[in-house]
């Protein structure tokens, strides 16, 4: 095959000329475009760096937020548990309280009403026995309650001792009887008690309807004698304990 040289030159010419021409007119523009794309390709990539670092940044942020709510619920919880125990305990006491009061109230509104209820016991039964007393010995003894009552009160004044007899004093001197006394009890009694002190005493009689059925020495702040008193209260006091022994349920639960 031959060479036609003058075509190959031909063709060099026009291939240096075409790359002239592109040189001059295109390639600085395709230089460009190419740097201008690279640019913005940079840009978006530092971009998109840009953004997924805010996204870890703003992911760190709320996993913190995330782990810090978690143990502020944790510990709202454990203060609403310790506040629900702590007024479940107040709520106990408070009604333990109550349930106290309650049953002090029962035992004191008991307790005024076995009071009352003696009283009026003790009252009525005075009276009664009383009646039923008089008229017993009346019947039988043919001789004044009253009467029985002043002897009963020698017997015991003469047979005390010297120490008891000391214990009154030396002032003035009382007796106390449910009734008044005739003069003739007045005058023995006197003698009965000066027999003892060995001389003359102040002795006034004093006439107390209230303190039941009997006599009584004064003196000194001590008191000496035989008072039908006495039986009412050990009946009181066996009386106060069947009640006792009966009330001694549970208090009303409310």
């Amino acid at each position: 095959m031959l060479i036609n040289w003058f075509t190959v030159a031909a063709q060099i010419v026009n291939f240096l000329i075409l790359v002239w021409l592109l040189k001059r007119l295109l390639y600085g523009r395709i230089i460009r475009a190419i740097q201008a794309r690279e640019s913005a390709i940079a840009a978006r990539v530092a971009q998109t760096e840009a953004a997924k670092k805010a996204a870890a940044e703003q992911l760190a942020l709320y996993q913190a937020k995330l782990k810090d709510f978690e143990q502020h619920h944790q510990e709202m919880l454990a203060q609403a548990a310790q506040s629900a125990e702590k007024q479940h305990a107040e709520m106990i006491e408070k009604a333990r309280e109550q349930v106290h009061a309650l049953e002090a109230k029962w035992r004191k509104d008991l307790e005024r009403e076995q009071q009352e209820f003696l009283a009026d016991l003790r009252r009525r039964a005075a009276a009664e026995i009383l009646v039923v007393v008089r008229r017993a010995v009346n019947d039988l003894a043919c001789m004044d309650l009253e009467l029985c009552t002043v002897r009963v009160f020698l017997d015991k004044i003469r047979g005390l001792n010297d120490e008891a007899w000391k214990s009154l004093g030396n002032g003035e001197l009382s007796i106390r009887s449910t009734f008044d006394l005739p003069e003739d009890a007045r005058a023995e009694i006197r003698h009965a008690i000066e027999e003892h002190l060995h001389g003359p005493v102040r002795l006034q009689f004093k006439r107390v309807p209230a303190m039941g059925l009997g006599l009584e020495l004064r003196g000194n702040g001590r008191r000496i004698g035989w008072n039908f008193e006495s039986y009412l209260e050990a009946m009181e006091e066996d009386l106060r304990t069947t009640l006792e022994e009966s009330a001694g349920a549970e208090p009303p639960r409310q």
